[in-house]
């Protein structure tokens, strides 16, 4: 049972001991010693909210996700010192009157979401304003699958932007499954079909099925209904119809990034390396073929740190990689590439945001084909 309890030891009878221990008893109690160990970082952690930092050339897993106590063990005591160097401690007493326990801060947070949700869908059920609905379904890193709300409507000549709800899914995703879980959350509130006027989703069968989806069983309830959906995926499909050249010149830099990003101990000697060289980068970034946005940064990385990659093959003995990156025709049309997709990406970064619309995107993309149009020209 010993080796479960942690005693303290007196100073003075450990400095004893140490001085009269011989080197057998040294070499004895250095090799019972309990060793620290640290849990090494893995890029999985960014699916739980951690990061990591470097102590000593050693990754420590840091949590970016702040829990309720941040406000009152670091907010309070900075704003009163701040306030007691500023106005006295007169203004420091007030100050730490206010309450800032996680229960606090916890039901406050509730309580705005709370006021929200009454704020909106009173505007909607009193002023029988009609409103057009952004819905997207998605699943977290538990594997619960969620069904999102967005609203938009028009009060007091102001377009309003707001989030409606967030339902959980708690069996099939369908897009059956979606609108009673949405037609349910509108008939707690009094809130009609027949004052939406549009439907924005994505391109999933679940949402724009003919027969199944939830744009299809939204218009049974209400025929006028306009329904959209987002047109980024179908340019991502078409940027996928690369000639062959171009797409196994795409291929051979994902494998370059797997070789490296898959094993940890790569990845620190690929950092190693770049912080000995100056670089200013020190580490590649992912391709996902999901998130289209990721390649034309890929891409652009592996320009900026092609001299790293070189030299970390060479020490690696990869001949493979060695013979793509110091042939010039490979490089060109690697460039080639980073510049197609980074202005692709700026043009889709660009259709995105909060006020962001169909007015807006479309003359985005007028302006891009004319662009287009004029390059081929000269």
């Amino acid at each position: 049972m010993d080796k479960f309890l942690k005693r303290k030891h007196d100073s003075g009878t450990d400095s004893a001991s140490k001085n009269t221990s011989n080197v057998n008893d040294d070499t004895f109690n250095d090799e019972n010693k309990i060793k620290k160990v640290n849990r090494q970082y893995c890029n999985d952690y960014l699916n739980f909210g951690f990061t990591y930092v470097d102590e000593n050339d050693c990754q420590i897993p840091l949590c970016v996700l702040k829990p309720h106590t941040i406000a009152e063990s670091l907010n309070l005591p900075a704003c009163s010192e701040i306030v007691q160097i500023m106005f006295g401690d007169d203004a420091k007493k007030e100050i730490m009157k206010i309450p800032h326990s996680d229960d606090t801060i916890k039901n406050r947070i509730i309580h705005m979401s709370d006021d929200i949700e009454k704020t909106v869908t009173n505007k909607l059920t009193t002023n029988k304003l009609y409103f057009a609905l952004q819905i997207d379904e998605s699943t977290d890193i538990s594997g619960i699958a969620h069904v999102l709300g967005f609203v938009r409507f028009i009060d007091e000549n102001k377009i309003v932007n707001q989030f409606l709800c967030c339902k959980q899914l708690t069996e099939r995703t369908t897009g059956q499954n979606v609108f009673d879980s949405i037609s349910s959350y509108l008939d707690k509130f009094n809130i009609t079909w027949d004052q939406c006027v549009g439907i924005c989703t994505d391109g999933a069968p679940s949402m724009v099925g003919s027969i199944k989806g939830f744009t299809t069983l939204a218009k049974k309830k209400n025929p006028n209904i306009i329904s959209t959906h987002c047109f980024l995926h179908r340019e991502s499909l078409i940027s996928k119809t690369l000639p062959i050249t171009l797409k196994s010149v795409l291929d051979k830099i994902v494998s370059m990034v797997n070789y490296i990003k898959s094993r940890p101990l790569q990845s620190r000697l690929f950092k190693k390396l770049c912080e000995s060289m100056e670089a200013q980068h020190v580490c590649l970034l992912l391709h996902c073929e999901v998130r289209w946005l990721s390649r034309g940064k890929v891409l652009n990385r592996i320009l900026e740190l092609k001299n790293e990659l070189l030299m970390f093959f060479q020490n690696e003995g990869n001949t493979v990689f060695i013979s793509f990156l110091t042939d010039d025709i490979w490089c060109v049309k690697m460039a080639y590439l980073a510049d197609i997709f980074n202005y692709l990406n700026s043009v889709n970064a660009g259709m995105q945001g909060k006020n962001e619309n169909i007015l807006t995107s479309t003359d985005k993309l007028l302006t891009f084909k004319k662009k287009y149009l004029f390059g081929e020209r000269v």
